[in-house]
């Protein structure tokens, strides 16, 4: 039997410094039946002419660029790819990432051993020069009995190179949130794992993550990146009432949340409809226990503290 397509799809933006290492890691693939589509976000260095190179000689690589009438961003482009590919399994990848040579091998082999497996998540190894200096291991990937919890409350982990899905299971899915700007990752995975997929771990490092100052995740905390912060609020408020309807979240998980919910405040007092928006978000998860009654007490005093000093993260830890 011939072994099925498997696309690779890939966002870029002005990645002309990674790009090419990412792509020759798919080129240097053991297992041969793979399409690479990349979809570029409106680069304004070389990248696609980078990209060019690696379509011109080799058939499996596909450029796109992201339709002007949808959104700009990452998510848009995850999406498009989706559509414009014809692969039996889907793997999202990312522009300034490393895969192992055995990266698709591995996990097909996985996956095609459990027709009832919806996906098949590896794990990986984070690098900040090049992949052979490797300075952590996530060590949290695995599947557990209520894994939505667990992982809302990041007892286990995974992200999104890391998981090869079927096609079966994405299809007729609301897939990516095209407006959301940061914890796409996340809030992609929640929503997935509503469905209660079938998913399995194996034991091996099979992405490499560049770790380096134009990350998102690195842009994430800072103060400067306020709009990154909002977007991932109104996502996360979205989120937890969906959670909330479908009587998803334990205990555990709505302190949790209520928790590093609060420290949003310093991004949110600027506008009254941000601040809002956090505050109903608060609502949604706290209870009247004594330790939400504290809670409150600590934002209300970092409030005020901010309002008379300009400062009072102290109280929001």
């Amino acid at each position: 039997m011939n072994d099925p397509l498997i696309s690779i799809i890939i966002p870029t933006y002005n990645r002309a410094q990674f790009i090419a290492e990412t792509l020759t890691s798919v080129k240097n693939q053991t297992y041969q039946n793979w399409e690479c589509i990349v979809v570029d976000d409106g680069s304004t260095d070389n990248t696609i002419e980078i990209i060019q190179q690696f379509t011109a000689s080799d058939n499996r690589f596909n450029l796109y660029l992201r339709p002007t009438n949808r959104p700009k961003g990452a998510n848009a482009c995850r999406n498009y790819g989706f559509e414009v590919s014809s692969g039996l399994y889907i793997n999202w990848f990312d522009s300034d990432d490393i895969m192992a040579p055995t990266f698709i091998d591995e996990k097909h082999k996985a996956i095609s051993q459990n027709r009832t497996l919806d996906g098949i998540i590896s794990k990986r190894a984070f690098f900040k020069n090049t992949p052979d200096e490797v300075y952590a291991y996530e060590r949290r990937t695995e599947i557990t009995p209520d894994v939505i919890n667990d992982f809302l409350q990041l007892k286990v982990s995974w992200y999104l190179q890391d998981v090869m899905w079927t096609r079966q299971f994405l299809e007729g899915k609301l897939l990516f949130d095209e407006v959301l700007l940061a914890g796409q990752d996340r809030e992609f995975f929640v929503r997935m794992l509503m469905f209660d997929p079938n998913l399995k771990v194996i034991d091996v490092y099979l992405t490499m993550y560049r770790f380096h100052d134009q990350n998102i995740t690195s842009q994430f905390n800072s103060i400067k990146h306020r709009s990154l912060k909002i977007s991932h609020l109104y996502s996360t408020r979205r989120l937890i009432k969906m959670l909330l309807e479908r009587k998803r979240l334990n205990s555990q998980t709505r302190m949790h949340l209520f928790k590093s919910l609060m420290r949003y405040y310093p991004y949110v007092r600027a506008k009254n409809e941000d601040f809002q928006t956090l505050k109903s978000a608060l609502k949604l998860l706290g209870g009247n226990s004594p330790s939400y009654v504290i809670l409150w007490a600590k934002l209300y005093i970092s409030i005020l503290s901010f309002k008379i000093f300009g400062k009072g993260e102290t109280f929001l830890r």
